[in-house]
């Protein structure tokens, strides 16, 4: 198959529509139509990735929802004017395109909940209405733009954790919590991965909440032949650990501790303060060090709220190790990013991965996609590297079989 076969529209349905990573992700999608940025950043746009027969960004069509009342194009702004994550004269240049998918975002303020609190006074749908929403919001996108695939991808902000239970690990129990509306058993982020996966979406889960990863989804993914994967994006201190840590292993050097501090002020910094919020993504970033370690070191992780940082995340890291004769030494790095800007090209690569694996009829997790996750689903590897590597012998395989290898045309 070649490049050239794909004449169809595919569809990106977003969680958390209108927030800093999706906005960016779409200004850029546009701006790289329009000629206005390069492909810099992106993995599917470098060999041998880019041989591979993938969606192009001109093929992708954006929707999706959000609880907030911002428009994308609002979002755009405030994230031009505080974070600098893009120029004027480039959110200039796609406003139109911005202000035209806006209709495609549909706002629905009582579709999120904390499982860890009691209901809330104001009523809200049980779950069953809810997935039946999420469900009628898909496929009237899909119809509305004449979609043949959808990938949906979870990029809310991080939400507190339930408990789990037997139930959750067979989908005929998951699906008795949803008709019993057992609000502090299922989450948000798994009814939406169920709405999902009942309308035939690849599903790929950008945050450290449950999602698609409790095996009743899992169980359901596998029945609909469908792909999907998560958790948890790896953008920045976490990926400088998975390639430090190797390094220290490898020489026989030996963690004593190793500090970290981070520091971030959107809208994802201000929701991790709370402790409920963050503890899944804490939990997440030490146990990618002890795994890669193979001991568990003092390791603490510390996550703070800085409005004034906006888009711009900043983690300062102290590695305290002993090498030969037990003598102690110190590594310090920092690490100052925009998370957007660091996170979207990422999340552009999995939509087109995510397409590519449903097009080809593939199910369960794509394990291939671990390198772009601090938690990945089935995947004991933590190093970067030989994450990487499961990436590459993916894409070997498949251009492989490949039919047209002659004369292929860059995919971006």
């Amino acid at each position: 198959m070649s490049k050239q076969a794909i004449t169809s529209k595919t569809g990106v349905w977003v969680i958390g529509a209108s927030g800093e990573i999706a906005t960016t992700m779409v200004v850029g999608a546009l701006a790289i139509r329009k000629g206005l940025a390069d492909t810099t950043g992106f993995v599917t746009c470098m060999p041998p990735m880019a041989e591979l027969s993938l969606v192009t960004l001109d093929q992708l069509v954006f929707g999706g929802i959000d609880i907030r009342p911002v428009s994308l194009t609002e979002s755009a702004r405030n994230l031009a004017a505080n974070s600098r994550t893009f120029s004027r004269d480039m959110l200039d240049a796609v406003t139109p395109e911005l202000d035209a998918l806006s209709e495609d975002i549909i706002i629905e303020k009582d579709l999120h909940w904390n499982p860890l609190k009691p209901a809330p006074s104001i009523s809200l749908p049980a779950l069953d209405e809810i997935v039946t929403r999420l469900r009628r919001h898909i496929r009237n996108f899909a119809n509305k733009h004449g979609l043949q695939r959808i990938i949906v991808v979870n990029l809310a902000s991080a939400e507190a954790h339930g408990s789990t239970t037997p139930a959750h690990e067979h989908l005929a129990g998951f699906e008795a919590l949803i008709r019993e509306n057992r609000r502090e058993l299922v989450s948000p982020s798994m009814c939406y991965a169920y709405a999902a996966l009942l309308e035939d979406c690849a599903h790929i889960n950008f945050t450290p909440s449950p999602a698609a990863t409790i095996g009743a989804l899992q169980e359901l993914a596998a029945t609909r032949n469908l792909p999907f994967y998560g958790d948890d994006g790896k953008t920045g201190e976490t990926l400088v650990k998975t390639v430090l840590a190797p390094m220290f292993v490898q020489r026989n050097l030996r963690v004593l501790s190793w500090e970290g501090i981070n520091m971030l002020g959107n809208g994802d910094g201000k929701t991790l303060e709370n402790p409920q919020n963050c503890e899944a993504k804490i939990r997440n970033k030490a146990e990618v060090l002890n795994n890669i370690l193979g001991y568990r070191a003092h390791a603490d992780v510390d996550i703070k709220y800085v409005p004034s940082l906006g888009d711009w995340k900043t983690a300062w890291d102290l590695i305290h190790f002993a090498g030969f004769l037990n003598v102690p030494m110190t590594m310090q790095f920092t690490w100052q990013g925009c998370d957007s800007i660091l996170a979207a090209p990422l999340v552009l690569d999995m939509v087109r991965m995510g397409e590519y694996a449903l097009r080809q009829g593939e199910s369960g997790p794509m394990h291939h996609l671990a390198s772009f996750f601090k938690n990945p689903v089935g995947v004991s590897e933590m190093a970067l590297y030989p994450q990487f590597e499961m990436l590459l012998e993916y894409t070997y395989g498949h251009l492989r079989r490949e039919q047209s290898k002659k004369k292929i045309t860059p995919a971006c």
